[in-house]
């Protein structure tokens, strides 16, 4: 895997700011009152309902590149095999 190792520790740090970002979507959630605008349409804290919902989006998306990445750096690695042993 040494062609694409770059690749490999980007979808690594990838994983990392997911965690982190869910973390922090929990954390956001628990304090602020998202759950009240759900259910009765009040407004009140919308700015933490927005930060709640940025960061889950956030986590999801580097999450779904994380797993694309790695899925790029195996086939990619198989594919290269594949390519030596025809050479020999």
């Amino acid at each position: 895997m040494s062609y694409f190792e770059r690749v490999n520790k980007i979808s690594n740090i990838l994983f990392c700011v997911f965690g982190l970002f869910f973390i922090l979507t929990i954390i956001f959630f628990s304090t602020s009152s998202f759950s009240e605008i759900l259910r009765y349409n009040f407004t009140n804290d919308l700015r933490g309902a927005m930060i709640t919902v940025i960061s889950f989006m956030i986590s999801l998306f580097s999450l779904a590149l994380g797993i694309t990445l790695k899925c790029l750096v195996k086939d990619s690695d198989e594919t290269i095999q594949l390519i030596a042993t025809r050479i020999k």
